[in-house]
């Protein structure tokens, strides 16, 4: 026999097999897929839309020998006249910058730092003094300084998201990573404020607390404060207050009459006080200001914000990931005295 003939033979039998096929798949719809009230209205099943299709392109199929056949249900969106083209029209986030006290302080890199060691300067002993007479004893004067060790402070949040959604949308992924890093720098402010493990107290709880003894306006009692300040020998350059406490400041109008103290009504906002630098952080106290003499602190940034993601426990079977973000900074407060925490005095 020759080769011919043998594909030839081996054709003819896939068309019976194929035509076999076929007739048992007639009869099972015929005997199983209609309904009790007979065949009318009744939706056709994947069986029929096979049927159906294998006639269309029997032709084809007794050329080839080879037919491929793409079945969908009359509900299939892609498939009907009322299909709709979805395409991705943006995801929302917020991208402004973070509030927070971290914008007042002076930023220094100390990668792969997990504490640091300082001497912090407290007061001092004695003062100098004119010296009485020839030959006297002079005047004894020296500096009291404390040994700080201060750890690294890590601030840190997740999300969970699809590994689909990861993959899907880059626009989605990147709103996951604004959004934690966001959180973290605002959780950052809290801890630079008023403490938090590591860091008991915080900047406040550093401070030094100053009531006025004059003014009960807050821009007034800030400005005594600054005086208060250069009198001990430091330059206060920023001050710290909460977004509703400058904007009492911002929209304060004159007694005699109507005119914004701050300036022109369409102008843009300031963002000075009397010289002084002005940083809004939500977590300083209502009614108070944090006056600062930059030159006396720091935030030394072990590792700035980042992003990493991985699987958590079970996650994988679950087919989600977790999204983590972090960084590790070190708060340094060089001197006593360097930050005021000023109340105006009681009306």
């Amino acid at each position: 026999m020759s080769e011919v003939q043998t594909i030839l033979k081996s054709l003819d039998h896939i068309e019976s097999k194929f035509g076999t096929f076929n007739e048992r798949l007639l009869e099972i719809e015929q005997t199983k897929g209609a309904p009790s009230g007979g065949g009318a209205g009744r939706a056709e099943s994947l069986g029929d839309l096979f049927v159906k299709s294998f006639t269309e392109s029997r032709d084809l199929f007794g050329k080839t020998k080879s037919v491929r056949l793409e079945l969908k249900a009359a509900a299939d969106p892609i498939s009907t006249t009322s299909a709709r083209n979805i395409v991705s029209g943006g995801v929302g986030m917020i991208v402004g910058g973070v509030l927070g006290l971290q914008n007042a302080l002076q930023s220094v890199s100390a990668s792969g730092t997990s504490a640091v060691e300082y001497s912090r300067y407290t007061g001092q002993q004695g003062a100098a003094a004119v010296q009485s007479a020839e030959g006297a004893a002079k005047a004894a004067v020296r500096p009291d300084h404390s040994l700080i060790t201060q750890s690294a402070l890590t601030i840190a949040g997740y999300a969970k998201m699809s590994r689909q959604a990861m993959s899907d949308s880059a626009e989605l992924k990147r709103c996951v990573d604004v959004t934690i890093s966001r959180s973290v720098a605002t959780a950052l402010d809290v801890a630079l404020v008023t403490g938090g493990t590591g860091f008991s107290g915080g900047y406040v709880g550093l401070a030094t607390a100053y009531t006025s003894l004059v003014y009960t306006g807050l821009v007034d009692a800030i400005s005594e404060g600054v005086s208060t300040m250069q009198t001990a020998g430091f330059s206060p350059d920023v001050v710290a207050v909460s977004p509703a406490d400058w904007l009492a400041v911002v929209v304060l109008k004159g007694t005699a009459n109507d005119h914004y103290l701050s300036g022109s009504y369409l102008g843009a906002l300031p963002t000075e006080m009397r010289g002084l630098r002005v940083v809004l952080s939500p977590t300083v106290a209502a009614g108070k200001a944090l006056l600062i003499d930059s030159n006396h602190a720091e935030l030394r940034i072990v590792d700035g914000f980042n992003v990493e993601v991985a699987y958590d426990a079970d996650d994988f079977t679950k087919n989600l990931v977790t999204v983590l973000g972090e960084m590790r900074v070190l708060p340094v407060f060089r001197t006593t005295g360097s930050m005021r925490m000023i109340t105006p005095k009681a009306p």
